[in-house]
Order: structure tokens, then C-alpha cells, then sequence
């Protein structure tokens, strides 16, 4: 199992808070994705760290050639520039799909942290009421002349 560096944590962070940035929300990095990926990475997905990887290492080298500064260094106009280049690649598009499951999974797997994106778009985590489903209200079920069954 390969361990994520910490340049290529720094180019993970960088890149992730590109996909989803901080806004009024947070962004990626402000509820772990980043810890989410690294862990997917060396343990369940470690077959695709490699591509990963390697594909930041060369956004990180494009952004030298072109802006002499490291890829965490550029405005985030910038960043944006370089990632609408790439986005179509198969290892962008793999870190994409990682970054929205740690931004939105369940907290216990690693991301999400306080579940502050369910809370973002008002999803409420809970099973459902009964076997059925959610309870009617006896009120709902008086309205119609009894329960429906």
C-alpha cells in the first residue's frame, strides 16, 4: 500500500478545492475530501493512486512551464484554466467522482466532515418512520375517512 506525500497531498488539496471550492459553502478540503481520497486511495482504490498521482504530477509540471509557480500557487483563475485542459482525462475524472463521494458521503467513511454538506442541502440522515415508510399523521388519516390500506 502506497502512502500519499505530502507535495502530492498539497496538489490533492489544491485540486479538489478547484473541483468544489469554498464559497458561502465550503469547499472540498473544509470537510476532509481530501483525507476521504488519500484513504480510498491506499486501501480500495490503490490500483488507481498511480493514475491519480501521476496526473497531478504533471498538472503540477504544466503549471511550472506555464506560470512558473507550483499548481497550489496559482490564482484559482489559473487553476481553473489548466483543469478545463485536463478535465476529460481519465485520472481527472476519477479524482471528480472521489472528490463528490468524500464531499457528500456519510461522515463515518471519512469525509463530510460533521455532515455539514448534508446539512447544506437539507438532507436529513434517518430511516424511515415505519416499515412503510414515514408515519401518517392521524390527522392526514381522519381528512380522508380512515388510513388507506
Amino acid at each position: 500500500m502506497r502512502t500519499v506525500e505530502l507535495d502530492e497531498r498539497r496538489l490533492l488539496r489544491a485540486a479538489i478545492d478547484c473541483i468544489i471550492p469554498p464559497d458561502q459553502d465550503p469547499g472540498a478540503t473544509d470537510l476532509g475530501t481530501d483525507d476521504y481520497i488519500v484513504a480510498e486511495l491506499g486501501a480500495d482504490r490503490a490500483d488507481e493512486a498511480a493514475a491519480i498521482l501521476s496526473g497531478l504530477a504533471a498538472l503540477d509540471a504544466d503549471a511550472m512551464v506555464r506560470h512558473g509557480r507550483s499548481f497550489d500557487a496559482l490564482t484559482r483563475a489559473e487553476q481553473t484554466a489548466l483543469v478545463g485542459e485536463i478535465e476529460r482525462q481519465v485520472w481527472f475524472v476519477r479524482l471528480c467522482e472521489l472528490t463528490a463521494e468524500g464531499y457528500y458521503a456519510d461522515p463515518a467513511n471519512g469525509g463530510n466532515r460533521d455532515a455539514l454538506s448534508w446539512t447544506m442541502i437539507g438532507y436529513q440522515h434517518r430511516l424511515p418512520d415505519g416499515p412503510s415508510g414515514m408515519v401518517r399523521p392521524a390527522a392526514a388519516e381522519d381528512a380522508d375517512g380512515g388510513a388507506r390500506r
